[in-house]
């Protein structure tokens, strides 16, 4: 039976981790584009409209307010549409992975009930195969500025590929999630049809058992970087645990003229704790990476490399061994933000409470039940609020109440605008709020801004400022 794919897209509230609150998901059948589910959300009661992330997608505040479902409500629908298929798609999926990710801890869940899928990211996809078979499918080259340059870039924006590939084709409507999934859905149908073999090596680019195949064998395999279109053949060496890999990056290594004394010496301090900085050739390989992960040997790619002498190999695989062997692996996160800890969610002592609770048919009955771990009480707490806040006690209403007021307040650092983050690195509050609507109104002239609509945002200033003297 033929594997059923699909494409997934999030229009969300903003950018940082934990913190992408969802008004909109759409989901298309990679092979019946009639097939397509799009549903709409209203935000959590307690999260504020981001003005940059609306205005960037012509989203009207208003709509995330609206009398839609909340997330927890909608969220078995869309896990009974996005799990029904075999291989789901995103376009950049490291965001929408998140988003779905922090979507199913917010709705007491685990992040990571998609874990049997296959799942690809369609825009590292596209771009190799852009470079494989060029006469199918283009990149554009966009005049820009990266890092303070201005220059001619390869442009992996969807609806700059899409308008390359489909000159003719001015139909869809960019930022909204239908028109996004339906142009991946195309894209990926162009290189389907017209670069079959191609196509059919796509699931072993991001399956997690063809990548152990690959490492597990020691062959060489590509890591892709995308902006400039770049391949780097890539020589596993050494297994940390199952999932993570010491690998050599074979142009570097040749560059620096091969293994070397100062590269010992760069292992020995780093394992001594003298160090963090090891060779510059010595990459430390995560295999289930969102990114693309091919073999060399599956295509005729445009590299050239040479192996390392056995010699070499045999001593770096032992100075690793004998000097990085503890080397921790992942660092230590001491989280502060609820939001920011799904990890290892949900704990095993409350797997039975949040089957209990999914399962009750009214909010008097999921109130009563009871969790053990804390991050477990307060998500469900959260969810009752946002859904049912009468069912709650006087003082844990109260508590989440006065929580929200300061939430909505706060000016600390982490919530303060500052460079890359236009709403500091957390929650939107009404200060940050009020300071990105009147960037918005600056540059809403600009002509990088030409199809964005600065009238999305009308009321949602004195919204926030009848809101302020309502906290007051």
């Amino acid at each position: 039976m033929d594997e059923k794919e699909c494409v997934f897209d999030w229009e969300a509230n903003g950018l940082n981790d934990g913190f992408r609150y969802p008004h909109q998901i759409a989901i298309i059948d990679n092979d019946n584009e009639s097939i397509c589910n799009t549903y709409n959300m209203r935000l959590p009661h307690y999260e504020l409209p981001g003005p940059i992330a609306l205005y960037k997608t012509n989203t009207n505040w208003k709509k995330t307010k609206e009398n839609h479902p909340s997330l927890y409500e909608i969220m078995p629908s869309i896990l009974d549409d996005l799990l029904s298929y075999d291989i789901i798609w995103a376009y950049n999926y490291s965001y929408d992975k998140g988003v779905l990710e922090e979507s199913l801890f917010n709705t007491g869940r685990s992040p990571y009930l998609y874990k049997d899928k296959i799942v690809c990211d369609a825009m590292p996809f596209i771009s190799i195969a852009s470079i494989l078979y060029p006469e199918v499918i283009k990149i554009p080259m966009i005049e820009g500025e990266r890092r303070g340059k201005k220059g001619i870039y390869n442009s992996h924006k969807l609806e700059n590929v899409y308008k390359e590939n489909f000159t003719d084709d001015d139909e869809l409507t960019w930022h909204v999630a239908e028109s996004d999934i339906i142009a991946t859905s195309r894209l990926l149908q162009k290189i389907k049809l017209e670069a079959p073999d191609f196509w059919s090596f796509r699931t072993r680019m991001f399956s997690k058992f063809a990548r152990e195949d690959i490492f597990s064998k020691r062959a060489v395999w590509i890591r892709y970087y995308q902006d400039k279109k770049q391949m780097f053949p890539m020589l596993p060496i050494y297994e940390r645990d199952r999932d993570n890999y010491f690998s050599i990056d074979l142009e570097k290594y040749e560059k620096e003229g091969g293994f070397q004394e100062k590269h010992k010496n760069q292992i020995i301090k780093v394992g001594s704790g003298k160090s963090k900085t090891l060779p510059d050739w010595l990459h430390s390989s995560y295999i289930k990476t969102g990114g693309i992960i091919l073999d060399a040997s599956w295509f005729n790619l445009p590299i050239k490399y040479d192996l390392p002498e056995n010699s070499d190999l045999l001593e770096i695989k032992n100075l690793i061994g004998e000097h990085l062997s503890d080397l921790q692996i992942w660092p230590e996160k001491d989280e502060k933000y609820l939001e920011k800890s799904r990890f290892g969610f949900p704990p095993r002592e409350d797997l039975g409470s949040w089957d209990s609770f999914h399962k009750a048919e009214t909010w008097d009955e999921k109130v009563q039940i009871r969790f053990k771990d804390a991050r477990s009480k307060r998500i469900a707490k959260r969810i009752i609020f946002d859904n049912a806040p009468e069912v709650l006690d006087d003082n844990a209403y109260k508590i989440i109440e006065e929580f929200i007021k300061e939430r909505w307040k706060s000016i600390g650092p982490d919530q303060r605008p500052m460079k890359n983050y236009d709403s500091g690195k957390t929650w939107v509050t009404i200060p940050t709020a009020l300071e990105n609507i009147r960037k918005c109104e600056m540059e809403d002239n600009l002509e990088e801004n030409s199809e964005l609509d600065i009238n999305c945002l009308n009321g949602y200033k004195e919204y926030l400022l009848d809101l302020n003297e309502q906290l007051k």
